[in-house]
C-alpha cells in the first residue's frame, strides 16, 4: 500500500529483503515458541525456529511464500533481538503507550484510544498485556536498528549507467554436449566402494520410526464459528461500538517533491502537477496511462497507478481525507503530503454495507465469547483424554468432536506437516503414548489452537541391509563417476579448442545475459559464460548440466540490447534505493559471527504455501 510503500521506499525493496515483516497485531509472540531439538529449521544462538514459525509468518504476509526467503527473514530479525537482548535495551513505556494508542484497531471513531477494545482484542488472541507490550517494545527497537541504515549508501550516474550496461550485455553462443551415457561402461564401482558409500550414508537410507495417528482439534475459530449471537446483541453491540469494513480501491499519480525542496523548486513541481491533473480531468478514461507516464511511485506506476483495495488508518491523512470523500470514478484536486503532490481517482468502494457491517460484529462478537468457552472446552478435554486413555472416543463425545485418521505414516523427525512441531512431535513418540496406546498430552499448537493424539500404528526404525541397497548405490555412484569423466573429457576437448586442434558441431544457437532464465542453461552455465575472457572469438568454456553430461559453450559474439538497456537502467535507479540495504547486510554479518547460526533445511519444505 502507499503509505507503506513510500514512507519506507528504500527499506521495502532492500533492507526488508533481509528482515521479514511483522504484523504486531496477530502472533507475533509465536515466532520463537517452541522448545527441544525435535522438528526446528534453524538456531540462532539459543533460539530455535520452526516449520511453524515460518508458516505462521507467511499466514501474516502472504505477498511472500518463499519459504527459504522467510526463514532468512526470521533468522535476521532474530539476530537483531539477541543483541538488542545482550545489551538489555527496552522501549521506554512512553514509546510503548504512545505506539498501542496509535493502532487503528484499537481506537473509537473519534481516533481516540479505547481500553475496552484493547482488552477485547488481547482476550480474542488468547494473549496477555505483558505479552503483547514485549512484543511492541522488540518492534519499536527493531524499528529504529532499521531507521539508522535507511540513508547510509551514495551511488554515481556514472556507477549506475555501467552496471545497467553490464545487465543488457548479450552473448552470443551454441553448444556441444559430452553425454554422461558414453562413460558409464567405464564407471564400475567395486563392493568395497559401494559399502563405504553405505557406511558413510546409512542415515540417508534409515527409515525413522513411525506412526498411523487419531487426534482430535480443539480451536477458538472454530468454536466462535458455532455461538450463537442474536440480533438483540449485534444491535447493542454496534449501539456502543463504531464499525466500518469499508475499503476503497483508488489510483493515484505522484509528482514527488523532496523534503528539502526550496520555494522555485516546490512551485516548479506544483506546476507540473497542475498540467498533469489538467490532462487527467480532461479524459478520466487515459488516468492509468498517465499514471504509467508521469507518476514517481514506481510502487504503482506499472499497474496505472492503481494501489489496490485499503481501509482507513493506512495512508496518510491528507491523501486518506480526500480519497474516501471522492465518489466512483472521480478525480480529485491535487492533495499535497510530505512525499509530494498526488492526484487521486477513485475506482470503486466494497464492504460497507449494513449487512456487512452486521456480519463484522457477529464475528468480533463470537471471538469475545470464545476465549471464555475454549477455555472449560479445554479444561473438559484435558480431564477425559487423560482419565480415559485409551482412545478418544469419549472426548469427543461430550465435547462433539470429530476424530481425524491420518492415512499417510507420520515420521518422528519429519520437518513438514501438521506434526512437525517439537510440540507434536514430543507428544506423539512419547514411550507410554507408543507403548501402553495411551493418549498423548493436550499440544498447544498456538492461536487458541490445541491438539491430542492417539497412537494406532507403530513401526520401530528400520536400516535396510546393503544386500537390498545395492544395486540403487551402484547406480548412484556410476551416474557420479561418469558425470567426472564426462567433465573431465570436456575440459580437455576446450583446450585442443582454444589451440586450434579440434572441431566439433556446435549446435543449439541462443543469446543469453547475466540476468537469463533458461531451463536449459544452469545459473552456473551463465557464470561461465560471462566469466569467460572474449578478446579473441570465439571463446569456450563449459558445465555440468542437471542430468550431469558436460556441455561446451561456444562464445561467438557479444551486443548490448538496448530495449534491455533502458529497462535496466530503470531498475538500477531502483536498486539505488536500496543499496543501503548493503550496508546493512553487512551488519547482519557481524552478528552472524557474534551469535552462531546453524540450519537444518533438510527440514524444510521448499514448496510455496
Amino acid at each position: 500500500m502507499f503509505n507503506i510503500v513510500e514512507k519506507n521506499q528504500k527499506l521495502v525493496k532492500g533492507i526488508m529483503i533481509f528482515i521479514t515483516a511483522t504484523f504486531v497485531l496477530w502472533g507475533i509472540g509465536g515466532y520463537l515458541g517452541g522448545s527441544g531439538d525435535d522438528g526446528y529449521v534453524a538456531k540462532v544462538g539459543s533460539q530455535k525456529i520452526y516449520t511453524t514459525d515460518i508458516d505462521r509468518a507467511i499466514d501474516q504476509n502472504p505477498q511472500n511464500t518463499d519459504k527459504m526467503q522467510v526463514l532468512f527473514g526470521l533468522i535476521n530479525r532474530q539476530l537483531l533481538i539477541n543483541n538488542i537482548n545482550d545489551y538489555h535495551m527496552i522501549a521506554t513505556k512512553d514509546q510503548l503507550q504512545k505506539q498501542i494508542a496509535s493502532i487503528p484497531q484499537f481506537q473509537e471513531s473519534n481516533s481516540q484510544f479505547s481500553l475496552q477494545k484493547y482488552q477485547d482484542f488481547l482476550r480474542t488472541q488468547f494473549m496477555s498485556a505483558e505479552q503483547f507490550q514485549t512484543n511492541i517494545g522488540q518492534q519499536i527497537l527493531l524499528n529504529e536498528y532499521v531507521a539508522l541504515f535507511k540513508d547510509s549508501y551514495f551511488s554515481s550516474s556514472l556507477f549506475d549507467k555501467q552496471f545497467a550496461n553490464l545487465l543488457s550485455r548479450e552473448r552470443k553462443i551454441s553448444s556441444y554436449t559430452v553425454n554422461i551415457s558414453q562413460f558409464y561402461n567405464k564407471a564400475n564401482p567395486t563392493d568395497a566402494q559401494i559399502s563405504d558409500f553405505y557406511q558413510q550414508n546409512i542415515a540417508k537410507f534409515t527409515q525413522p520410526e513411525r506412526v498411523k495417528l487419531q487426534y482430535l482439534d480443539l480451536d477458538a475459530a472454530s468454536i466462535a464459528r458455532n455461538i450463537q449471537i442474536s440480533d438483540k446483541d449485534i444491535d447493542n453491540y454496534l449501539a456502543k461500538n463504531h464499525i466500518s469494513g469499508e475499503q476503497i480501491d483508488a489510483s493515484h499519480i505522484l509528482i514527488e517533491l523532496p523534503a528539502n525542496a526550496d520555494a522555485k523548486t516546490k512551485e516548479a513541481t506544483h506546476e507540473k502537477a497542475l498540467k498533469i491533473l489538467a490532462k487527467a480531468k480532461q479524459n478520466p478514461k487515459d488516468f492509468a496511462n498517465l499514471a504509467r507516464q508521469y507518476s514517481d511511485d514506481s510502487g504503482s506506476k506499472s499497474n496505472g497507478g492503481d494501489l489496490g483495495y485499503f481501509g482507513k488508518g493506512v495512508m496518510e491523512k491528507p491523501f486518506e481525507y480526500t480519497a474516501f470523500s471522492l465518489k466512483t470514478g472521480q478525480i480529485s484536486n491535487l492533495v499535497e503530503t510530505k512525499y509530494g503532490f498526488h492526484i487521486i481517482k477513485l475506482n470503486a468502494i466494497k464492504g460497507n454495507s449494513k449487512a456487512e457491517i452486521r456480519s463484522l460484529a457477529l464475528s468480533q462478537l463470537q471471538k469475545q465469547q470464545a476465549g471464555n468457552v475454549l477455555q472449560k472446552d479445554l479444561d473438559k478435554l484435558n480431564e477425559i483424554t487423560y482419565n480415559q486413555p485409551s482412545s478418544l472416543d469419549p472426548a469427543a463425545k461430550a465435547l462433539g468432536i470429530t476424530i481425524q485418521t491420518t492415512t499417510n505414516w507420520v515420521n518422528k523427525g519429519d520437518p513438514t506437516g501438521n506434526f512437525a512441531s517439537a510440540k507434536s512431535q514430543t507428544a506423539i513418540f512419547n514411550p507410554e503414548v507408543i507403548s501402553k496406546h495411551h493418549n498423548s498430552e493436550v499440544v498447544d499448537l498456538g492461536n487458541g489452537s490445541y491438539r491430542v493424539y492417539h497412537v494406532t500404528e507403530h513401526e520401530s526404525s528400520v536400516v535396510p541391509t546393503l544386500d537390498k541397497l545395492k544395486d540403487q548405490i551402484s547406480q548412484q555412484l556410476k551416474t557420479g563417476t561418469a558425470s567426472s569423466l564426462a567433465s573431465n573429457d570436456g575440459q580437455q576437448k576446450i583446450l585442443e579448442l582454444q589451440q586450434g586442434k579440434l572441431s566439433l558441431n556446435f549446435t543449439n544457437p541462443d543469446e543469453v545475459n547475466l540476468l537469463s532464465q533458461n531451463e536449459n542453461i544452469s545459473a552456473n552455465a551463465i557464470k561461465q559464460i560471462f566469466g569467460t575472457n572474449i578478446t579473441k572469438l570465439p571463446a569456450y568454456t563449459g558445465s555440468l548440466d542437471r542430468q550431469g553430461n558436460f556441455v561446451i559453450y561456444k562464445i561467438s559474439g557479444e551486443e548490448i540490447d538496448s530495449k534491455l538497456d533502458t529497462q535496466n537502467q530503470q531498475n538500477v535507479k531502483d536498486l539505488g534505493s536500496s543499496d543501503s540495504s548493503l550496508i546493512f547486510g553487512a551488519y547482519l554479518g557481524t552478528l552472524r559471527s557474534k551469535y552462531d547460526v546453524s540450519y537444518k533445511t533438510d527440514r524444510l519444505n521448499l514448496q510455496s504455501n
